[in-house]
C-alpha cells in the first residue's frame, strides 16, 4: 500500500468519522432500526459509498407455527448528498449446505452500480442465515419429494417489507420509489414479495429465482416443479390485484446448475399468465455454473439493468463509463504516467490477465482485473486517495483511457 503522511491519515479518519456519523444522523428517524455496534465486530465499510450496518427487527412464523423473531442484519449503502435516494432491496440466495456459515452479504459491485444509478440500497441477511441460522428456519422447503414453497415464500416476503418499512422511514430516502433485486432463493422472495403489494415498490429484478436445487444431487432439477409453478402462478394472479402489478425482469442463463432455464422460462410465462408484468433475458452459458451470473458476471448483467429501469424514470446510468482510448499512447509506455511513483501499482496491472483496470487521482493508484474490473479499481484507488481528488480510470485493457484534468 502506498505510504500517506500521517496528516493525511489523520484527514482521512476524521472523514470517516464524518461520513459514519451523517449516515446515522439520517437513519434518526427511522425508530425501526438501529445501528451495529461496530465495536463488537470491527469491519473495514466502504466509506466512499457510505457503508453502514443496521439491525430491523422482524418476526415470522415457520411451516410449524412457531414464531420466529430476530433483529435482521442489514446492510446499507448511499450516494453523496442529502437525498432524498430511490432504494433498492437486494435479497441473497440460500445455499444447499452451510446456512450457519453465512457472513454479512455486502454484494459491493451491485451496490456501487445502484449507488451510481443514484440508489440507496440495503441487503438483509434474513432468519436463517448467518448468525440468524440458530433462530430456526423458515424458509426450509421440508421435503423434496413433497416440498412446501407457501411458507418460505410468506416468510421471505414479510422480512422484505420489513426492511423496506424501516429504511423508507428515513428522511432521505424517496418512500415511492423502491426496486427490488434477488438472487436464486432471493429472487423467488422478490417475486414473491411483488404479491403483497409492499408501499413505494415500483419494479422488482429476479437473478435465477427459484427454490428447491441442489445441483450436486439433482442437476438443474428442483424439487417439486409442480408445486413452484403453482406458486409463480400464485404470485402473479396476486400481484395484479386491483390493477396495481409492477414490471418484473427474470435474468437466467443456458446452463443454471440449480434451475434449469426451461423452468425458469416456464415461471416466467405462469406468473404473465396469471397478471403479472414480465420482461425475460435468457443469457448464454456463463461460466461453469450460470447460476453464479448475479455475483460474478456484473459485466453482463448492468447493462440489462440499466435498460430495464431507464424507462421507469431512473435514467441515470450505472454502468460505468470507460473514456475512449488516447491516442498515440501505447498501454505498455510507462514514461507516460502521470507520477513515476505509480510505477509499482501499473506494472501489476500490466502483469494482470483482462478484463482489467487501472486508475488513478495522479498520486494514488488502485487496479483490479476479472469481472467489473473498472469499478473495483476506481473503488481501490479511492480508499487510499485524498477526498478533494477523486480517482479516475487511467488504464482499461489494452488501452490508455487517461485523460489530464
Amino acid at each position: 500500500m502506498e505510504h500517506q503522511s500521517m496528516s493525511s491519515r489523520a484527514r482521512r479518519f476524521i472523514d470517516a468519522i464524518v461520513i459514519a456519523v451523517s449516515v446515522l444522523g439520517a437513519l434518526a428517524g427511522c425508530a425501526a432500526s438501529t445501528p451495529v455496534d461496530q465495536g463488537a465486530a470491527p469491519e473495514r465499510l466502504a466509506t466512499d459509498i457510505r457503508e453502514s450496518v443496521l439491525r430491523v427487527p422482524a418476526a415470522v412464523f415457520d411451516a410449524f407455527g412457531n414464531k420466529l423473531s430476530a433483529d435482521l442484519l442489514v446492510t446499507t449503502y448511499r450516494p453523496p448528498g442529502p437525498g432524498p435516494f430511490p432504494l433498492v432491496v437486494i435479497s441473497h440466495g440460500r445455499s444447499v449446505k452451510g446456512r450457519a456459515d453465512y457472513k454479512r452479504p455486502r454484494f459491493e459491485s451491485a451496490a456501487r452500480f445502484f449507488v451510481r444509478k443514484g440508489f440507496a440500497v440495503a441487503v438483509p441477511l434474513r432468519i436463517g442465515y448467518g448468525e440468524l441460522a440458530a433462530v430456526g428456519d423458515p424458509e426450509s422447503s421440508l421435503r423434496c419429494d413433497s416440498p412446501r414453497y407457501d411458507v418460505p415464500a410468506k416468510v421471505a416476503a414479510e422480512q422484505i417489507a420489513a426492511v423496506v418499512k424501516a429504511i423508507t422511514a428515513s428522511e432521505d430516502i424517496d418512500a415511492h420509489r423502491v426496486v427490488l433485486v434477488g438472487q436464486s432463493v432471493g429472487g423467488f422472495a422478490t417475486i414473491a414479495a411483488t404479491a403483497v403489494h409492499i408501499d413505494g415498490v415500483v419494479a422488482a429484478i429476479d437473478f435465477a429465482g427459484g427454490h428447491g436445487g441442489d445441483p450436486d444431487q439433482h442437476a438443474g432439477e428442483p424439487c417439486g416443479t409442480a408445486q413452484l409453478r403453482r406458486s409463480f402462478a400464485d404470485f402473479g394472479r396476486r400481484a395484479a390485484q386491483g390493477g396495481h402489478a409492477v414490471p418484473t425482469l427474470w435474468v437466467f442463463t443456458e446452463n443454471d446448475r440449480y434451475f434449469s432455464p426451461r423452468y425458469q422460462k416456464q415461471w416466467s410465462e405462469t406468473y404473465r399468465d396469471a397478471g403479472g408484468l414480465v420482461e425475460t433475458r435468457l443469457m448464454p452459458a456463463f461460466g461453469s455454473d450460470g447460476h453464479q451470473l448475479f455475483g460474478q458476471g456484473n459485466d453482463i448483467w448492468q447493462p440489462l439493468v440499466d435498460e430495464f429501469l431507464k424507462p421507469l424514470g431512473f435514467t441515470t446510468p450505472g454502468v460505468v463509463a470507460v473514456p475512449a482510448a488516447r491516442d498515440g499512447v501505447a498501454v505498455d509506455d510507462e514514461t507516460a504516467l502521470p507520477q513515476s511513483s505509480l510505477l509499482s501499482g501499473y506494472r501489476k496491472f500490466l502483469a494482470a490477465k483482462e478484463p482489467r483496470a487501472f486508475a488513478t487521482d495522479g498520486s494514488h493508484w488502485g487496479y483490479a482485473s476479472g469481472d467489473d474490473a473498472p469499478s473495483r479499481a476506481l473503488a481501490f484507488c479511492e480508499r487510499k486517495a485524498e477526498a478533494d481528488a477523486p480517482c479516475r480510470l487511467y488504464a482499461v485493457d489494452h488501452a490508455v483511457v487517461w485523460k489530464q484534468p
